[in-house]
């Protein structure tokens, strides 16, 4: 068996132990003499046999057949909590979702810079931009600004996100006005 063939059986596993009782008994029939494999019902207690087993089978194997219940869910809980666990450690908790939004925030306030025809009139006119000529011009203005030494302290200084929060905010009150 491969994984692609033991992750397909995964539903089909969880489906029929959930039909299954929760735990099988062994019982012994008086008539043939044998051990048997038995399931007793929750509602009556009667045993129901499932199995009847070989005089001499092993006393391992005997066991592996009356505890298969018990052995997959404990193996089905030991996979989703290896599961749960494995996504605990791969998927960014909230906060880090938080500082890669963060992160962003430097791209974007670059990209601004760069391209943003309308923001670097803004800066001209608001801000005393002298030469826009170039982006590294563009984006030493706007650091002096924010009073930030690199875009990436937008990534984790709640200081400069707020003074770049209020850069726009002002930006877009001046495109509002009609500028």
């Amino acid at each position: 068996m491969n994984l692609s063939e033991a992750k397909a059986l995964l539903p089909e596993m969880r489906h029929v132990l959930e039909c299954v009782g929760s735990e099988w008994i062994e019982s012994y029939d008086s008539k043939s003499g044998h051990s048997q494999i038995a399931e007793r019902d929750g509602l009556d207690g009667q045993v129901y046999p499932l199995a009847t087993l070989a005089k001499d089978i092993p006393t391992e194997q005997r066991e592996l057949m009356r505890k298969a219940p018990v052995y997959l869910r404990a193996a089905l809980l030991l996979r989703d909590e290896a599961a749960r666990a494995y996504l605990a450690v791969t998927r960014p908790p909230a906060e880090k979702a938080e500082k890669k939004e963060a992160k962003a925030l430097s791209t974007i306030a670059v990209g601004k810079c760069a391209a943003d025809r309308a923001f670097i009139r803004y800066l001209i006119e608001c801000h005393g931009l002298e030469d826009a000529s170039n982006t590294e011009r563009v984006k030493t203005k706007v650091r002096s600004v924010l009073a930030i030494q690199s875009f990436k302290e937008l990534n984790d200084d709640p200081r400069a996100v707020e003074a770049w929060q209020k850069l726009i905010s002002k930006f877009q009150a001046w495109m509002r006005s009609g500028q």
